[in-house]
């Protein structure tokens, strides 16, 4: 079952216990968009219908009803918790963030909730001490950041955005401060201050080619009294998250683990056509096809679509980004999702599924058995979105995939 307390943002530690009466939930690994295209971003955690009445609210006056529910200083934790769980703990941290702006009225009052990717649009990379400290009030110094992974830059930006300045701290782990790889940025320039908000840049180093899938996922500490953040981020040899660890699911139409399973699916793509940098009749383009399809006995109808890339400063770079772009889309693909419920036991009263037994980013095995229109069979599926209310029930919303039917 689910149960929920208001937390430090600055330390993590767990204040009051707090009932929710109703909310909505999403959790992604990155852009899940049935779309031709998706831009890899990190995660996106949301928490909504956040309506509480008074009586919900620990304080026993105006001070300090307000000091519980203070914008930015207080974050509101979900955990959930099954019969396995230490009774005096508080379960599996499964979604937590920072309360945002709130709207109050005689009856009841609504917390808005931030993510602590969406939280970080208030930080900039910048220099401590020094913006404006040049000549003639000036901000000359960049950031060299050299021979490093992309999530090692990830974890050097954060730190620069929090512990590096004053009051900036968060409980968030960096576990990958200073790792190795062949990565350098050198473009980032305390006069661009404006471009240059934590969150942007964490999300410009995802949509890199080869960038990786970024969560801040929230565990308990050690003596049950608090929460922490661990970055977990792909490596650049392997930028998505959790392909070592694969679940299994089945879905029969008179039963099974997986229920209400849905496919959507999408034309093929032929041809992209794709632009570059520069202006009016000096843009360079470059154009991607395969045509295989519309060749067949019972032929594809041409489908084409755009790409551009304001960055691309050479043919090779835009024919490269062109090219991977049909690769993604050139083939007939599907998307499968569909629900489960958490408070599921198998015999023993084991739970099956546990909220915090699994993440987006992960592989299943789902078992498909009866369904219409999609051949019997194991599907491995990767896992981009998690979202559900109250309840047990979690929707799954799995990765675009081939089609195995054209």
């Amino acid at each position: 079952m689910w149960s929920s307390y208001l937390y430090d943002s600055i330390t993590g530690q767990l204040a009051a216990q707090i009932d929710l009466p109703s909310f909505t939930w999403s959790m992604t690994v990155n852009d899940a968009s049935f779309s031709t295209t998706r831009t890899r971003k990190p995660e996106e955690d949301s928490l909504s219908g956040l309506n509480i009445p008074w009586s919900q609210i620990p304080g026993n006056s105006p001070e300090t009803r307000a000091a519980a529910l203070m914008c930015g200083k207080r974050g509101l934790a979900l955990f959930w918790k099954t019969s396995l769980d230490d009774p005096d703990k508080p379960g599996t941290p499964v979604l937590a963030g920072i309360l945002g702006v709130r709207r109050s009225t005689s009856r009841d009052v609504t917390i808005p909730f931030d993510s602590i990717h969406a939280f970080l649009q208030n930080r900039y990379l910048v220099h401590e001490g020094r913006f404006g400290a040049g000549k003639d009030h000036t901000s000359p110094d960049s950031w060299k950041m050299q021979n490093l992974s992309l999530r090692a830059i990830a974890c050097e930006i954060i730190r620069q955005c929090t512990e590096s300045k004053p009051g900036g701290r968060l409980p968030i782990d960096l576990p990958y401060l200073g790792e190795s790889g062949k990565n350098n940025r050198a473009d980032w320039a305390d006069w661009n201050i404006g471009n240059q908000r934590c969150d942007q840049l964490l999300d410009g180093l995802a949509a890199l080619s080869g960038g990786p899938d970024m969560q801040f996922r929230p565990y308990l500490t050690a003596d049950g009294n608090g929460i922490r953040f661990r970055f977990i981020a792909g490596s650049d040899a392997d930028p998505n998250l959790g392909q070592s660890i694969i679940h299994s699911l089945s879905y029969h139409p008179l039963g099974g683990t997986l229920e209400n399973l849905e496919i959507a699916r999408m034309l093929p793509v032929q041809r992209v056509y794709g632009t570059g940098s520069g202006s009016d009749k000096a843009t360079i383009t470059a154009l991607a096809e395969d045509l295989t399809l519309n060749r067949t006995s019972d032929p594809w109808p041409l489908v084409e679509s755009s790409y551009g890339d304001t960055d691309a400063k050479d043919l090779n770079q835009l024919e490269s980004s062109t090219r991977a772009r049909l690769e993604a889309n050139k083939r007939p693909l599907m998307q499968m999702s569909g629900e489960i419920d958490v408070r599921d036991v198998d015999a023993s009263g084991t739970p099956l599924h546990p909220l915090g037994s699994f993440w987006p980013g992960e592989l299943f095995d789902v078992s498909v058995d009866g369904y219409p229109d999609l051949p019997d069979g194991v599907y491995r599926q990767r896992l981009m979105q998690m979202s559900g209310d109250e309840t047990g029930k979690v929707k799954l919303l799995f990765d675009i995939c081939e089609d195995p039917v054209y």
